[in-house]
């Protein structure tokens, strides 16, 4: 089976060929040897002939079919910044609609959550978008125990780069669904060769002791183990992917021994102790702690 670096490139191959056959019949050398063309605003101000030159392929190839659109749409997710910008009295409506629909997706994570919104009682458990990082971020600043849940220092450095590892596949945001305000996030961390999944979960300090956490908990883990928990799977078409069950055997979470409340969330939605590993995760101040293993099945929820 070809991969999909060379499925864009034959894609890229054909679409050169079709402006080389039609648009430029007769002056061959004046064709663009690939699928890059200035159509920018910055192109249309510092190029102007290239700018001129660009939206006429640009627009050939959008007019010639799906097939020469996903080029174009690689084009675009490849060499253009998420917030670049286009004339918009250039394209037509469907054109620039287009061009938005690409830029939308540059810069999207390989392990994107194509899952659908979750919905409980009084949550929706959603996909963790850029908007939340830095909210998640404030909040591990201001309630001071991002040292204690990693195990890291609260450096900017580590605060950040921790919040953009979220948004990943089985990660999603907590938001309530009366006022839909970010409470926190919750999500899987999956070990394939073992077929298992790790929970993880945060909720911001006002939120908690209001049963928000086994709400999310109950339900994430329920969908999962029921096979209704989707990961990516790469397309041709950068940015856009299809969608897999995820299958595992069981869930498990490790809490460290002093996070009692963590532990009693977990055993409310059916997981049950399977192990005490000494002395395994630091927790800042309070130094290395025990980890308490415990895990859930399918015929556990049933």
């Amino acid at each position: 089976m070809k991969s999909f670096d060379q499925a864009r490139e034959q894609l890229d191959e054909a679409a050169i060929d079709f402006l080389r056959n039609g648009l430029f019949a007769g002056r061959p050398d004046d064709c663009p040897c690939y699928v890059h063309f200035g159509i920018s605003t910055y192109d249309k101000k510092c190029r102007t002939k290239e700018y001129q030159q660009g939206i006429l392929c640009f627009k050939t190839l959008f007019q010639a079919g799906d097939r020469y659109r996903l080029a174009l749409w690689n084009m675009i997710v490849n060499y253009y910044p998420p917030k670049s910008k286009f004339c918009k009295e250039d394209f037509s409506k469907e054109e620039y609609a287009f061009i938005k629909a690409a830029l939308k997706s540059v810069g999207e994570p390989s392990e994107a959550n194509v899952n659908p919104p979750i919905e409980t009682e009084r949550l929706v458990l959603r996909a963790v978008e850029g908007k939340d990082q830095k909210i998640l971020a404030d909040h591990f600043k201001s309630e001071g125990d991002f040292e204690l849940f990693t195990g890291q220092k609260p450096t900017y450095k580590n605060i950040r780069e921790f919040t953009l590892s979220l948004r990943r596949s089985a990660y999603f945001a907590i938001e309530r669904k009366a006022d839909r305000k970010l409470l926190g996030y919750i999500g899987l961390s999956m070990k394939k060769e073992a077929s298992t999944g790790l929970l993880e979960y945060y909720l911001f300090k006002e939120e908690r002791r209001k049963g928000y956490c086994r709400e999310a908990v109950g339900e994430l883990t329920k969908i999962t183990l029921r096979g209704k928990l989707y990961e990516p799977v790469a397309t041709v078409q950068l940015g856009v992917y299809k969608k897999k069950v995820i299958r595992l055997n069981a869930i498990r979470a490790r809490i460290s021994s002093i996070n009692i409340a963590s532990q009693k969330t977990v055993e409310s939605c059916g997981f049950v102790h399977e192990a005490t590993i000494h002395k395994t995760l630091h927790k800042g101040a309070a130094g290395w702690t025990d980890e308490e293993i415990y895990y859930l099945t399918y015929s556990m929820i049933r």
